[in-house]
């Protein structure tokens, strides 16, 4: 019974050992946080391909959309800062306006009463100064008393301090002090255009109290109206101060305008863009912003290191490669990627200390998939 009975035991113990050695192989393993282990049939399906960074010369146009944009001291906010009631506007929306043209009449008696007020200030001063004089040239002969003397001085300052504030006020709703007196005192006063541009928007309407807070026109200056063209963070090594661009606009995209970048903001934002200002050589008419376009940027014939496109993949906002560390292992590394044409993409750094035969050059996008899964 013994005889027969061991063959068989071991047979089963080979068997069973035989059985967790597979399952093994097929298991994928996750080394760390950035390598993975593959399985030789996973190896055998991939097919991968190994190689290193290959030098080209390369050439492209970066197509890039934007918006006709305007600098914030070239947006004009109208507001009246002693509030009132809007008695008359002609002001519609495209309109366009000139420098000193009046574009509103606003009525209140708030109006009346500032004008009221510093008119019976200045009268004050007036009276204060006769009686620091008066004062003055008693101290003087010694006919008066230090008391009175400084209480006229005192006197007169606060009615000139008072005075300088409500000439102040007047000012800031156009009214010229130096020429109020009590015969040309109103309750209107007419709001003048700073600029010659266009309105942008009108949102009040006649006989509409206004607060002092409130805007009631916006106001556009298209002096410096530029293009901003929205750049991801992979093109902008690519794009310069200088460069030429190739605007045209949505509504007839066959006419096209040059324009020149002037700026590239190099602060990347939450979407990993930023923008690259540029003027227009020769403007279009009937600019507005907020209006979208489209751009073209040539970039020159340059020697760059490139991988194919397969080798690269992107997950978030990053772009990664794999690198071969042992016979299956496998390390993702991020890169900073360029530009990418005819099944190239230029590698900008990322990989300088890899050996040129470790880098996996094909099926990047299904290797990350492997990634995921085994880090799930």
């Amino acid at each position: 019974m013994r005889t027969h009975l061991l063959p068989v035991l071991a047979i089963c113990f080979l068997m069973g050992c035989g059985g967790s050695k597979q399952e093994a192989v097929q298991q994928t393993s996750v080394v760390s946080t950035d390598k993975i282990s593959l399985n030789q049939d996973q190896l055998k399906a991939l097919s991968l391909q190994f190689g290193g960074l290959e030098k080209i010369k390369m050439s492209a146009v970066l197509d890039i959309q934007g918006r006709i944009d305007l600098p914030p001291q070239n947006i004009i906010s109208v507001n009246f800062p002693l509030g009132g009631y809007l008695k008359s506007t002609k002001l519609i929306p495209g309109m366009h306006v000139s420098k000193g043209e009046v574009i509103a009449i606003i009525e209140d008696q708030s109006i009346v009463q500032l004008q009221q007020d510093y008119l019976s200030a200045k009268a004050k001063s007036t009276l204060s100064k006769l009686e620091y004089d008066r004062q003055k040239s008693l101290y003087d002969a010694n006919a008066g008393t230090s008391k009175n003397f400084q209480q006229a001085d005192a006197e007169l300052k606060m009615q000139q301090v008072l005075v300088k504030g409500l000439s102040e006020k007047l000012k800031l709703i156009g009214v010229n002090p130096d020429k109020l007196n009590e015969n040309n005192i109103t309750g209107q006063v007419q709001l003048t255009s700073t600029i010659n541009g266009y309105v942008s928007k009108v949102n009040v309407n006649t006989g509409k109290y206004v607060q002092p807070t409130e805007t009631l026109f916006e106001l556009i200056d298209p002096d410096d109206i530029h293009v901003a063209l929205t750049i991801f963070e992979k093109d902008l090594n690519n794009i310069h101060k200088g460069d030429a661009v190739k605007i045209h606009f949505l509504d007839d995209p066959s006419k096209n305008y040059m324009a020149e970048v002037i700026l590239v903001n190099r602060g990347v934002d939450d979407n990993r863009t930023a923008l690259a200002h540029c003027h227009f050589k020769n403007q279009p008419k009937n600019l507005l912003p907020g209006m979208y376009v489209e751009g073209e940027v040539s970039i020159s014939n340059k020697e760059v290191q490139a991988l194919p496109d397969d080798a690269v993949v992107r997950s978030g906002d990053k772009q990664f490669v794999f690198i071969k560390t042992a016979d299956s292992e496998f390390m993702m590394k991020d890169v900073v990627a360029g530009v990418s044409k005819n099944g190239k993409t230029e590698i900008i750094s990322g990989l300088d200390s890899v050996a040129n035969d470790k880098i996996v050059l094909n099926n990047a996008f299904k290797l990350m998939g492997i990634f995921k899964n085994s880090m799930q």
